[in-house]
């Protein structure tokens, strides 16, 4: 008797686990950890620190567009010093993906920045099936974003639907104090009429006509004249030195007169995060 209760009591126990078994092994077989799904029908955002940037730099921003309902961080595409990918996330089908992307050497030339984000790009294109993009770059972020635009004749690449440069120093900073403070490489870059900034310029006959552009520039400033009006870094002339670029059916630019609107202020300035909300996802503000 006793057996025959043992028995019964272990059928329905190793059923329920069975069930379990099997659902698991169906879920699976149909997931996959790297390759993301339907990812035809998104465009992700992908947002790029400009020089010693990091994690700090859009992190906020991306708190604030997530608790607005804009979109959510999905992915994080880590870059090492000598090129190589680390990639954490994946990009579902989901509103408005974003993905952050994070340089180890944060002092890197312009050259090595557009390679690695070639790299970033293909990536996406290959082993995540993302078709479309659109880039924001904050400082020499917007810098590396641009010139990733004159250099993607040649790869397999996801096609740039917009850009925006946020502090964008497109002709250079003039400052010789940042320089005696500042090293690396990319300062070599930053420089006004330095050769890799004329370079961008010679070669804007590469750039996709397609692709709609927003500049923001910050002047904390206002009273001074047009021409000494900055963010306490970036003039504005330089900031919208990508005018300079880009054709003017597809250019646009925001300038916010206001103390706070500094060049590390920028990403953290209200307004800011409402002109990239107006201009990449057609989302308006009251």
């Amino acid at each position: 008797m006793r057996s025959h209760i043992y028995k019964e009591r272990k059928k329905y126990i190793l059923v329920p686990i069975l069930f379990f078994l099997l659902g698991s092994s169906i879920f699976f077989m149909n997931s996959s950890p790297t390759r993301s799904e339907k990812t035809n029908s998104t465009i992700p955002t992908l947002f790029v620190h400009g020089f010693k940037g990091g994690p700090g730099t859009f992190n906020t921003m991306l708190q604030r567009f997530e608790s607005n309902n804009w979109g959510s961080k999905q992915m994080v595409i880590h870059v090492s010093s000598s090129g190589d990918l680390r990639v954490r996330g994946n990009i579902p089908h989901s509103l408005n993906p974003f993905i952050q992307i994070l340089f180890e050497n944060d002092r890197a030339s312009l050259k090595d920045q557009t390679h690695w984000l070639k790299k970033v790009m293909h990536t996406l294109k290959v082993d995540h099936g993302v078709e479309q993009v659109n880039l924001v770059g904050h400082s020499m972020g917007g810098l590396a974003a641009t010139s990733f635009l004159l250099n993607n004749q040649q790869g397999n690449f996801p096609s740039v639907n917009k850009l925006v440069a946020v502090g964008s120093p497109f002709l250079g900073i003039k400052q010789e104090s940042y320089f005696a403070a500042n090293t690396g490489a990319a300062t070599v870059d930053l420089k006004a009429e330095s050769h890799a900034l004329t370079n961008m310029i010679k070669n804007k006959e590469n750039i996709n006509s397609k692709v709609s552009v927003l500049a923001i520039a910050g002047v904390i400033n206002p009273e001074a004249p047009p021409a000494k009006q900055w963010d306490g870094l970036v003039s504005k002339q330089s900031a919208l030195g990508l005018s300079r670029i880009i054709p003017p059916v597809n250019y646009q630019e925001r300038i916010f007169f206001n103390e706070t609107a500094t060049h590390s202020g920028l990403h953290e300035f209200i307004e800011v995060d409402q002109a990239l909300a107006q201009f990449l996802w057609s989302i308006q503000n009251d």
